[in-house]
């Protein structure tokens, strides 16, 4: 037998009328009705969408406030409103009569009653109740039906006359004790109010004297309740197995077997598609991952070795030609030539960022911020980036969760999507910025790997363009892969998105077809917003020199011959080692006099922050600040992100590095390593 609460369910949903059952969190807040349950019809009338839990604005954001206070005032006053009939647009009927009553404790059940419907299922039961007569009256078995607290006959069919050999009228208003011995009747009798007290009652094998000789029944007996769930009627049916006793026990038991056996054999096969089906695509999944996985890998280290050699040799260019350029005055011919070459290396410094980013090798100075405050600031640059013929839509969601965040390569995230649907929209369109809170649970996450469980705030970036097919889709965030003619991309754009997105611990997908336009989404966690970052922007302060003493720790010549004639212009007195032994070396001979450590990260021997962790040992208080094309070293860049240590990214130029040192010097404290 199923439980009552499934039957009660399985009830629910059988009815005509549409039930919603809501309960406020708060009793005073009508904007805090939740959904308890649903049933089929109401699924049908609204939409096949209605999650439990969620609240009633979530479900029907149009819904009119003074509707949702009246079903909180049912709630809170346990009085119900009969909001009457009103016009239906939906599924199911033309007008529809609305109602809340009172359930439960704090509950409140709004039944949606279709009038159209109603007419025709009082139609439809008049020829259910003749249906069933016609059913009852020719069924081959004895239907018979007694009241509750005489146990008095009140129906028979026609099969329970030939059986019992009296006719319906010799039966109805008698019992049991007019037809059958004393000792029988006490036994029916007895069963009867078993069933009365404890529910329905199957009773395989029955022996009765009647009329026509002694007869086997396998009898079923039924209460029927009203609906205060007082029994008011006994229902019996009666199937004569005299002759076929013995027959059906074997085919009973042998159909049981039977049954189970298919049963099981079926589960088992069941399971076993089910797994296999699971495994093949879990397998599909993860080898498809692991393939691109391993070309990123080899993308990241190829882009990560280059960008380091690169960023040196840029460090030299950009802090050289700015030296000269200072040094020649009024030189115009040669003037402007240095100043191309620093534009070049300026450019070629951004290309060294994105390969970076690619590779998602690059140090992220993070910050705890609100996605639609930065939006807000670089809106006026975005609306130049478009251009006139494209419409700029930005829907920011209240109340907007923080996230943690790298703000120079957000905004270089948005950028990019921005340019990418702009060049997707050659005639123009619009261009839709939208934020909002959304919260991953197990269930979703399971399904797509690359997410976490858990709240995070979406960025969706969608245009009206041309849109791409499937086989674009799956390699629109390789490097160097793109759709436009030669000369006009890069293949970069996208796949510093994507990097970054990754870096950042957050996840991208697109969703696009053809001619119909494309979106990407961007999801990442929400901040711990109890956790303080301090901000690592570079200050105003004018890099002077007071006289310090800076040892700089640097493997490649060049970087540290150029570093060693900014500073010292600037005034500072400069010590320089090739390896971070000769870095000690010289920290043990001249002590204290050493202000701050200017180290490269990657060096042979002992990297950067080794080399630092030694050194503070004997000198606790001295200045450290670090410089790096990139770095994996995980305690570093731990550091970096906290804010806690001083960090500049190559390639170098004279006012980055002079303003990195001053800064770095007149830090009021720096944490020991």
């Amino acid at each position: 037998m199923r439980a009552d609460s499934a039957l009660l369910a399985e009830l629910l949903d059988a009815v005509p009328c549409g039930l919603l059952v809501w309960q406020p969190d708060d009793l005073d807040d009508p904007t805090s009705l939740r959904l308890l349950f649903v049933n089929r019809t109401a699924q049908s009338w609204l939409r096949e969408d209605l999650r439990l839990g969620s609240t009633l604005y979530e479900l029907f954001p149009d819904a009119k406030p003074e509707n949702a206070a009246l079903i909180t005032e049912v709630a809170r006053t346990r009085r119900g409103h009969d909001f009457g009939v009103v016009p239906w647009s939906g599924v199911g009927a033309a007008s529809v009569l609305i109602q809340a009553v009172p359930v439960g404790k704090t509950a409140v059940a709004v039944v949606l009653e279709g009038q159209d419907a109603r007419l025709r299922a009082e139609e439809e039961t008049q020829r259910a109740n003749r249906f069933l007569d016609s059913i009852i009256e020719n069924i081959p078995a004895m239907v018979f039906m007694k009241d509750a607290e005489h146990l008095r006959f009140e129906r028979f069919n026609r099969a329970g006359e030939e059986l019992l050999g009296l006719s319906r009228d010799a039966l109805l208003g008698k019992s049991d004790y007019d037809f059958f011995p004393k000792d029988q009747a006490d036994f029916f009798v007895e069963k009867d109010r078993e069933v009365l007290r404890s529910g329905a009652r199957d009773i395989p094998e029955e022996p009765i004297k009647t009329n026509t000789g002694e007869r086997w029944l396998h009898t079923r007996k039924i209460p029927l309740f009203d609906e205060h769930g007082t029994p008011q009627h006994l229902l019996g049916v009666s199937i004569d197995i005299t002759d076929k006793k013995h027959a059906q026990d074997v085919l009973r038991a042998s159909h049981a077997a039977l049954e189970q056996r298919i049963e099981e054999r079926t589960s088992e096969l069941r399971n076993q598609i089910a797994g296999r089906e699971r495994a093949e695509s879990a397998l599909a999944h993860t080898e498809e991952q692991l393939r691109h996985a391993q070309k990123m890998e080899a993308i990241g280290r190829l882009a990560g070795g280059v960008a380091h050699d690169f960023n040196n040799l840029l460090s030299v260019i950009q802090s050289a030609s700015s030296l000269a350029l200072t040094s020649l005055g009024d030189a115009e011919e040669v003037h402007a030539d240095l100043r191309e070459i620093q534009l070049a290396a300026e450019r070629a410094g951004r290309l060294t960022g994105q390969l970076l980013a690619v590779g998602r090798r690059q140090l992220l100075e993070a910050r705890i911020v609100d996605l639609n405050d930065i939006l807000g600031s670089i809106r006026q640059m975005l609306v130049r980036v478009i251009g006139e013929d494209i419409e700029l839509r930005h829907v920011a969601a209240a109340g907007l969760n923080k996230v943690r965040v790298d703000v120079g390569q957000f905004e270089q995230v948005v950028l990019n999507l921005v340019v990418n649907a702009r060049d997707a929209m050659p005639r123009g369109g619009r261009l839709t910025i939208e934020t909002a809170n959304v919260d991953f649970d197990r269930s979703y996450a399971e399904l797509h790997p690359d997410v976490n469980p858990g709240p995070h705030v979406m960025l969706a970036v969608s245009d009206t363009g041309i849109g791409m097919d499937r086989a674009t889709q799956e390699r629109i965030f390789e490097p160097f892969f793109t759709t436009k003619e030669q000369g006009k991309g890069t293949g970069l754009g996208l796949s510093t998105v994507f990097g970054i997105v990754k870096q950042s611990g957050g996840s991208i997908f697109v969703y696009s077809e053809p001619g119909r336009g494309a979106t990407f989404k961007v999801y990442f966690p929400r901040a711990d917003e109890r956790r303080t970052v301090s901000d690592t922007r570079l200050s105003a302060v004018p890099p002077v020199s007071k006289g310090e003493t800076v040892l700089v720790a640097e493997d490649d010549e060049q970087v540290r011959a150029v570093v060693r004639r900014v500073l010292t212009r600037a005034g500072y007195r400069v010590m320089e080692a090739r390896t971070g032994g000769e870095a000690l070396a010289l920290a043990e001979r001249h002590g204290t006099s050493i202000d701050l450590l200017l180290t490269d990260v990657v060096m042979p021997e002992m990297g950067g922050p080794e080399l630092g962790a030694a050194m503070k040992i004997k000198q606790p208080k001295l200045r450290m600040l670090y410089m790096s094309g990139y770095t994996d070293d995980s305690v570093l860049r731990h550091g970096i992100l906290e804010g806690e240590v001083s960090f500049m990214q190559k390639p170098l130029t004279p006012d980055l590095l002079l303003r990195k040192v001053r800064e770095a010097l007149d830090a009021s404290s720096q944490p020991v390593e």
